[in-house]
């Protein structure tokens, strides 16, 4: 019998017997609709591993036909059996026969799980035997698995197909590795018991793993032979995935390609052929896995609210840069690694050092802090033995190793600390990445911890997969480095420790140049002084600073800009850079605003200058407004 046939053999069949329910027709002309086909069907070769009875013919039959005819997806299993039963006892007493039909792979059921005590549906195509309970078919509805389906449509994958051929794209790659790591699933909806390779398998769970075993050998002679590297060989290289860390990996991809939700269990499931082996699995996907900490895949803290019911997910950007071709410059990496990320802000700097305007002595010492890391003066430093080198990141593939250079400046508001930050990256040849507390703080339990993690682990896979990485800006990083408390009696007062000991350790491991700017010095933890190569303090300015940042703020441009008296400002008025840039707006702002005269002069930044001193708070440089930091 042809393939083609069998699913209208079905419908034949279905149909008869949904007609016979409906109407209400003599039994014995029942029966005789259905036997035209039935024993046809039970001799059809493509079933007859399933060992089927003609009870579970015709069950699968008024369900094929329900959910194609009637388009009813989804099938109450006792009303079902009560039909073929006539009584809800009866039927209740015969769940065991969609049990059997969900263990073999023909229908799949909604199961509904417990997770911190919240209630959550996650559905799944058919589950491990001790998942099937009666109970549990009570509340759940029934429908065709997905893969008997496709057997019905005619359209089962050829394995053999092109076995020997090299991979053309990345599509046709990936597509291999899904229906590996699809027959890897389907082996283990099975129990334990059944599918242990030291005893004979039943037919149909055999078949799963011979499927996932020829697969894998699809996978490895097409690759030996592919010239190209494909985004995902990039990856395992990258993090030297071993074969369980890609299953996990490609199977996390596929279900969230899918729409579906993955727990921790199922993922280990995979790559575990006893509960032993499945319990030491589980190093996997604990929080210092290679998958994990290197960000690969998120797994879910105890929050309140999800975003999906799953345990586990695979981070967005790896899943773009695993289905997307391998970007071919800085800025495509940059943007695939930072897509739909909202805790940080990627901007291109103007400012140069020139424009920098500070004390001498401090100016001098930020250059010579660059030239640590334009030099990579790291290694002249531990060859004379002055200290060890940091911890290496786990599967650094890049010939030149990127310098770590950190800086921490402190100072008033407005001192230059953020405009300072941008023309160092300006004169690395750099973006600016920036981030601040109120991005990374969250008012759910565990979310500022995860946000953290996010933080670093995203810095560094773009330090990683970059030529010329941004430098990372923490902005008004105060709370970021405050001491931690030694009385912690409240769930807030561990969060903060947990928060800061967080930072501690991506400090000690960070490669790249990262800035984190202060107004608090005198607050911070003596444990993050020791983590910076340089601490610099940006003072406020004296006479002669002051007169070039008026010079600075006041381009040639503004009308009247060349006749203000810019050294009778900088002697009388002690501002900051930032608070001089608002008074210049502000100024210019109203010159505008005139009908007559627009041209800004000496008296409307009097005034503002003016303003600006009286709304100081207890004599501190409070910049009001919008200005440089």
């Amino acid at each position: 019998m042809a393939k083609t046939n069998l699913s209208s053999q079905l419908l034949k069949i279905g149909k008869s017997l949904y007609l016979s329910f409906e109407d209400d027709i003599d039994e014995q002309v029942k029966i005789e609709k259905v036997d035209k086909t039935l024993n046809s069907v039970l001799n059809n070769k493509q079933l007859i591993d399933y060992h089927l009875e003609e009870i579970d013919i015709k069950i699968l039959s008024l369900i094929w036909y329900e959910q194609i005819s009637k388009r009813n997806r989804f099938i109450d299993p006792v009303q079902l059996l009560e039909k073929f039963y006539d009584s809800v006892p009866m039927a209740i007493n015969n769940l065991g026969k969609i049990i059997e039909l969900c263990k073999k792979g023909l229908l799949y059921t909604e199961k509904k799980k417990i997770i911190n005590n919240g209630f959550i549906s996650s559905l799944r195509d058919s589950k491990p035997i001790a998942s099937f309970y009666k109970y549990g078919l009570l509340n759940n509805d029934i429908s065709i698995n997905r893969n008997f389906i496709k057997m019905l449509l005619n359209e089962d994958e050829d394995i053999s197909q092109d076995m020997n051929k090299p991979y053309p794209n990345n599509k046709e790659y990936l597509k291999d590795w899904f229906s590996y790591v699809n027959c890897l699933k389907e082996f283990s909806y099975n129990d334990f018991n059944t599918r242990r390779l030291d005893k004979l398998m039943d037919d149909y769970v055999a078949k799963d793993y011979v499927d996932a075993m020829r697969w894998k050998l699809k996978l490895e002679n097409r690759s030996i032979k592919t010239s190209k590297t494909f985004p995902l060989m990039d990856v395992i290289e990258e993090y030297q995935l071993d074969d369980n860390e890609t299953i996990i990996l490609v199977y996390l991809i596929k279900e969230e390609m899918d729409g579906l939700n993955v727990d921790v269990d199922e993922a280990i499931k995979l790559i575990s052929q006893d509960p032993h082996e499945m319990y030491m699995n589980r190093q996997y996907l604990a929080n210092d896995s290679k998958l994990v900490r290197n960000g690969l895949v998120e797994l879910t803290e105890n929050v309140m609210f999800r975003s999906k019911g799953g345990d586990i997910r695979v981070s967005p950007d790896i899943t773009r840069q695993v289905i997307m071709n391998t970007p071919t410059n800085d800025q495509e990496r940059l943007h695939q690694i930072l897509k739909g990320e909202t805790i940080f802000s990627l901007m291109e700097p103007r400012q140069t050092m020139n424009d920098l305007i500070l004390p001498y002595e401090l100016k001098k010492t930020i250059k010579t802090g660059l030239s640590r890391y334009h030099k990579n003066i790291d290694k002249t430093l531990q060859k004379w033995g002055l200290y060890s080198p940091g911890l290496d990141l786990a599967g650094e593939v890049k010939k030149n190793s990127e310098p770590g250079l950190l800086m921490l400046f402190h100072g008033a508001p407005g001192t230059g600390k953020t405009f300072a930050a941008g023309a160092i990256a300006k004169s690395l040849g750099k973006q600016l990445l920036i981030t601040d507390m109120s991005r990374i703080q969250s008012c759910w339990v565990g979310e500022s911890e995860k946000n953290v993690r996010k933080l670093f682990t995203i810095f560094e896979r773009i330090v990683r997969r970059t030529e010329n990485p941004p430098v990372l800006l923490l902005n008004e990083a105060d709370q970021f480095l405050s001491r931690r408390m030694t009385k912690t009696d409240s769930s807030v007062d561990v969060m903060y420790n947990t928060l800061q000991n967080l930072f501690l350790e991506a400090f000690e491991q960070l490669k790249g140049v990262m800035i984190a700017t202060t107004n608090l010095k005198d607050n911070m933890d003596t444990a993050f002084s020791r983590r910076f190569h340089l601490k610099l303090e940006f003072p406020t300015p004296a006479i002669k600073e002051r007169e070039r940042l008026w010079d600075l703020h006041l381009p040639w441009t503004i009308p009247g800009a060349d006749e203000i008296d810019k050294k009778y400002l900088a002697k009388q008025f002690p501002l900051s850079g930032g608070q001089i840039d608002i008074i210049v707006k502000n100024s210019a702002t109203e010159a505008a605003s005139r009908k007559y005269n627009q041209r800004l002069m000496t008296e409307d930044l009097i005034k503002y200058c003016e303003i600006e001193i009286a709304s100081m708070f207890d004599g501190h440089n409070c910049q009001i407004g919008f200005g440089v930091a």
